[in-house]
């Protein structure tokens, strides 16, 4: 199995996946979608689903609360198999939320691992999952102390503890069995199964990781 990518494929994944991050944050949703294969999957702490719900959930949303996260994306490698491709990206999501009625800053350092295939000569994206590292939370100004809810702030995993916090608190269920550092069994299983299917693509590989 040759996994070791061309200098033009590895440009091309690079860009893929630099510009479906920027697509993201500018709310470029027309252009999102040009950029995933339709029924792609996306999964991060507040969404599971096609790419097609979360667009519509993502543009329903925008500039409705006001968190709306922006992304870093520095593409670390990809591996390539036929018409498949695997891209890890180093990464963090900046959002300010409010806290108890307190502007806050919260990072989440994260990697990225984008599936990709290629049809007609043309990559797009079949999923999108983040793999989590840690996360900070402040207050915007260094006078202001924000409460937290310790029952419910720990009750989430240490890798997107604050993450897990603000979604919570917003309603929003957030699953606790995410690929993340913390839990090495989870990290190994996912990263299993990405490289199950560049080997042999979903003719052998029946659904998600879990």
């Amino acid at each position: 199995m040759n996994t070791s990518p061309s200098i033009e494929e590895e440009r091309e994944l690079f860009s893929l996946v630099k510009r479906e991050r920027r697509a993201r944050d500018t709310c470029d949703w027309d252009l999102m979608a040009s950029l995933y294969w339709p029924g792609a999957i996306v999964h991060v702490t507040w969404f599971e689903g096609t790419v097609e719900e979360f667009i519509a959930t993502s543009a329903g949303e925008s500039g409705v609360h006001g968190v709306r996260g922006r992304h870093t994306i520095n593409p670390a490698w990809c591996e390539v198999t036929d018409d498949r491709a695997l891209v890890e990206s180093q990464g963090a999501i900046e959002i300010r939320p409010m806290v108890d009625g307190l502007a806050c800053d919260l990072t989440a350092w994260c990697r990225f691992l984008s599936r990709a295939e290629r049809r007609d000569d043309r990559w797009r994206l079949i999923s999108f999952d983040a793999i989590y590292g840690k996360d900070h939370l402040e207050a915007v100004f260094p006078s202001d102390v924000p409460k937290f809810d310790r029952v419910l702030f720990e009750a989430g995993r240490p890798s997107y503890q604050f993450l897990t916090y603000i979604n919570s608190r917003s309603g929003r269920a957030v699953p606790q069995d995410l690929p993340g550092d913390d839990r090495p069994d989870l990290l190994a299983a996912f990263y299993a199964d990405a490289r199950e299917w560049l080997a042999v693509g979903d003719a052998a590989v029946e659904g998600r990781w879990r």
